[in-house]
């Protein structure tokens, strides 16, 4: 166990309303689907069963769909920590969800998943590790993971304040990574082998607050198909680079085995 891991064991975001942030922060959908989980998929078997860990309103599912990058007769389970997001998931996507503990996932059983999906999630949950075991538990062993967070390299800054007072890119997050060795370390110690790892930079997106903003005043139906539609999908993509910060993609394997006994 690093240093690091400790130290975010103990953190906490004691004031942190996810439900209220989730009314409130809409996801938008478009059709970009991240290489590394394509390729995974495209090598995936017909009937591969897919989950999606922090779903949010589906725009990842809703994007694999529309670009045929589900295996063939492939299965989708979408799981999140917030009944609003379940709800949009499952009205907006016609995949079924549930709803489920964000860190231990204890409403899912051992080895379901051939394909498991954990997009900017890890830096939400209170316990980084115990969420990896929890990640390693619900992936069929051999089975693929594919995982991103938040990179904070030095001198990162960023507008927004957690409750307790620190910068980070959303106000529920409990951590943002200083290295990609970080993620690794817990991600491999829990069960998982390392296959690929890359990075992108995060950008502040300039229409999608004030969009958020004008939906939260007018409601707009459907709201996360805004971006879809032209003239506006060419105009989606407009944002700032956000400095020193980057977004960590890593591509992993089930390893054979448990904690207990040992990893093949």
């Amino acid at each position: 166990m690093t240093q690091r891991s400790v130290k975010a064991k103990k953190q906490t975001l004691p004031d942190a309303d996810f439900e209220r942030h989730a009314q409130q922060t809409v996801h938008f959908f478009s059709r970009r689907v991240p290489p590394r989980l394509r390729e995974a998929l495209a090598s995936s078997p017909s009937g591969t069963h897919v989950v999606d860990v922090g779903c949010g309103d589906g725009q990842l599912a809703w994007a694999l769909m529309e670009t045929d990058s589900l295996p063939p007769r492939a299965s989708f389970l979408g799981v999140d920590i917030s009944p609003v997001r379940i709800e949009r998931f499952q009205r907006l996507t016609k995949w079924p969800a549930l709803l489920a503990n964000g860190e231990s996932l204890t409403e899912m059983p051992d080895a379901v998943a051939d394909i498991c999906i954990s997009t900017m999630v890890m830096e939400h949950v209170s316990d980084d590790e115990a969420y990896a075991s929890a990640l390693a538990r619900i992936t069929k062993p051999g089975g693929m993971l594919f995982l991103t967070t938040v990179l904070r390299k030095r001198g990162a800054w960023y507008f927004r304040k957690a409750p307790d007072g620190r910068r980070v890119l959303d106000p529920t997050h409990v951590r943002e990574y200083s290295s990609v060795q970080e993620v690794k370390t817990i991600l491999e110690d829990a069960g998982f082998q390392v296959l690929q790892v890359g990075s992108d930079r995060l950008v502040f997106p300039i229409l999608v607050p004030a969009l958020r903003l004008l939906n939260a005043v007018w409601p707009i139906p459907n709201v996360q198909y805004f971006f879809l539609r032209q003239p506006w999908a060419m105009m989606e993509s407009l944002g700032l680079p956000i400095p020193r910060y980057r977004e960590i993609q890593l591509l992993l394997r089930r390893r054979q085995g448990n904690p207990q006994e040992g990893f093949e």
